[in-house]
């Protein structure tokens, strides 16, 4: 099917709709708009894609998940886009935003929006329901990530800039309406570790894994995954050349410069807070699999930290041995504590998993020059 500049001026003004431009042949099982084959899209579809993400992270990141997956759909607008310029119809990048989820919604994925606000550098939309939204109503929740990331995509195929959407409202939580929040933002590291030490996003966001090449980036820089075992195989492979207590002191040192200088790593990003420095280390640790930090709690008078873990790489890996073997995690933390805040430390485990207690407890102190 042949379509104009003024069938899409029609559009816009509100003239046509897309029923016209719909052909179904289900004999054919082919569906198209605008002459461009497409596919219906189930609601009980997209809840699957939200619950699968929200079985292995939560339904914060399960939304952040799939806001990255659909960003990419976004980018796909680029070709009706480039379209509409041979048309000679130069859309703004909001009215060009528009037409989109104009044509979207009129294929079943929620109200029309209303565009309340726009600038060079920030949109604001309003819808009176997502299709998400509707469907996923018991999160009570903001859950539009298939819009928000649409709406990034598309701002990002049509200006070649970086924008970042909020969902200010939305009906899964309980508001009278869905409302995006646009802003054109630099893309940073900075911006990117911290969201992920607030929460709003996850590691798994920013690893690159490319298996069949024997690759994996971590934040554009070279990673590997590493079994539990090295941990075991390593310390007593030290054990049986010095002995346990020298070797526990070797692994401690080494994890305590690995410590130093990946907090120097976070301040190459711009990051110059002390409690965001350790808070991000902590945080990307825990992520990448290493502990799952229980409570951090800091004793003014003695000038002492005490960090509380479960799950330590070394108590997971030597299971039950009657003593304390988490000197690669003590040296870590002390690590950590000494890059962000610019002291000398010591840190020393007091409780372990592998010594029968509930959880593996540090504690790191100040150490006199």
């Amino acid at each position: 099917m042949k379509i104009g500049r003024e069938d899409f001026e029609a559009l816009i003004k509100g003239e046509k709709d897309i029923t016209p431009y719909i052909e179904l042949d289900p004999g054919a099982g082919s569906y198209s708009v605008f002459g461009v084959k497409t596919a219906s899209n189930p609601n009980y579809l997209i809840k699957a894609i939200y619950e699968m993400y929200e079985a292995n992270l939560n339904k914060k990141l399960a939304v952040k998940a799939v806001r990255k997956l659909f960003r990419s759909v976004g980018m796909g607008s680029s070709g009706l886009y480039n379209l509409l310029k041979k048309f000679g119809m130069d859309l703004k990048p909001a009215e060009f935003l528009m037409l989109v989820f104009k044509l979207q919604h009129q294929q079943g994925w929620g109200a029309p929006f209303e565009l309340v606000e726009q600038s060079e550098k920030r949109i604001i939309l309003r819808t009176k329901h997502t299709f998400e939204a509707e469907i996923l109503k018991e999160w009570k929740m903001p859950v539009c990530g298939v819009h928000m990331g649409w709406i990034e995509g598309i701002m990002m195929a049509v200006t070649g800039k970086n924008w970042y959407c909020l969902e200010r409202k939305c009906v899964a939580n309980g508001d009278d309406c869905c409302e995006f929040v646009v802003d054109q933002v630099d893309p940073s590291w900075k911006f990117k570790a911290q969201a992920v030490v607030k929460g709003d996003s996850a590691i798994t966001e920013f690893i690159e894994h490319k298996p069949v090449e024997g690759t994996i980036k971590l934040i554009d820089d070279p990673v590997v995954i590493m079994p539990r075992f090295v941990f075991t195989s390593m310390m007593n492979s030290l054990k049986k050349t010095m002995g346990e207590m020298p070797a526990g002191g070797v692994n401690y040192r080494a994890y305590m410069d690995m410590g130093r200088e990946n907090v120097e790593h976070y301040k190459k990003m711009g990051i110059t807070q002390p409690n965001t420095l350790s808070d991000m280390a902590f945080t990307f640790y825990s992520q990448m699999g290493w502990f799952h930090l229980v409570k951090s709690e800091w004793n003014e008078a003695k000038k002492e930290k005490t960090i509380t873990l479960e799950h330590t790489v070394e108590s997971e890996a030597f299971g039950n041995t009657g003593k304390n073997v988490c000197y690669c995690t003590a040296g870590l933390l002390a690590g950590i504590i000494e890059g962000s805040f610019g002291i000398k430390v010591q840190g020393r485990e007091i409780k372990c998993r592998s010594k029968g207690d509930e959880y593996c407890v540090f504690i790191i102190t100040n150490k006199s020059e």
